[in-house]
């Protein structure tokens, strides 16, 4: 898992965060803020273009993981197949079409 890092201007506490909740919201699409409760990370708020951009990634990795691995059980000369239906679902992927 990658480090994390943060500058001081994009770490909040949750009470500041509530407390000015309308103007992070107008600065959503030029900046995410890693909220802290207790002196603990608890979550991050980010706009809604990233969080689809993230989400995009995400399944392209999904993709990109099944592609390796069928090319793998491809290589393999042991003469086992699976189909691309049971490998999907072995890997959590969505039904593909």
């Amino acid at each position: 898992m990658a480090k994390l890092i943060l500058t001081a201007d994009e770490l909040i506490t949750s009470t500041k965060a509530s407390r000015e909740l309308p103007r992070l919201l107008d600065h959503l699409s030029e900046k995410r803020w890693f909220i802290q409760r207790n002196n603990k990370l608890e979550g991050v708020l980010l706009g809604i273009e990233e969080y689809e951009r993230l989400l995009e990634l995400e399944e392209e990795v999904d993709h990109l993981t099944l592609a390796v691995t069928l090319t793998e059980r491809e290589r393999k000369d042991d003469g086992y197949r699976i189909g691309l239906d049971e490998l999907a679902s072995k890997h959590n992927v969505p039904e593909l079409k």
